[in-house]
């Protein structure tokens, strides 16, 4: 177990902020820790009974599209389904009847604190996309044989849409072969 010992915020952003300084070891030493603390995020896999609804999302990290699953940041005092619910309806046009927890992934913990949780869209409605000003975001579908053949090749780059479509899979399985 460690505990911080002396700790400075040299960045706060708005989408995360960087923690630095020395934490007290079980032994009694310290060492030196660098955290990005992040507030938490949601990706959301929407399901229309046939095929997936993903993005195509240029990544200026990465340079260059990736395929991943609709997410977003959560904002202060807003739970991650409302969260979910939100950036579903945002970047895809959709609403769902359900909403099913998928659980959680930590994506980086060797530096980073953010949890984002897992949701699977079901029952949906479209109602038009409200992207953000700065969102350039392609929808498509995927098929779930193509998503299975997805995971059973090199998956997905975005972990957490591996993460996802992995999770909704074994999910969905008793139903997708009844």
């Amino acid at each position: 177990m460690e505990t911080w010992h002396k700790s400075d915020i040299l960045f706060d952003g708005k989408v995360f902020r960087l923690r630095v300084g020395s934490v007290l070891l079980d032994t009694g030493e310290t060492a030196y820790r660098e955290v990005v603390e992040h507030p938490g995020g949601v990706c959301v896999l929407p399901y229309t009974g046939k095929e997936f609804i993903l993005l195509r999302q240029f990544r200026i990290a990465h340079n260059r599209v990736l395929i991943e699953a609709p997410a977003g940041k959560l904002e202060p005092d807003e739970t991650p389904e409302e969260c979910g619910r939100k950036e579903l309806r945002e970047e895809t046009g959709f609403v769902a009847d359900q909403f099913i927890s998928l659980g959680q992934v930590l994506p980086s913990v060797g530096f980073c604190n953010e949890i984002i949780h897992l949701f699977l869209a079901k029952g949906l409605r479209h109602v038009g996309a409200e992207l953000e000003p700065e969102e350039r975001i392609e929808t498509f579908t995927m098929t779930v044989e193509e998503a299975r053949e997805q995971m059973a090749g090199i998956g997905f780059e975005d972990a957490k849409t591996h993460v996802i479509v992995h999770r909704a899979l074994n999910y969905l399985e008793p139903t997708l072969s009844a």
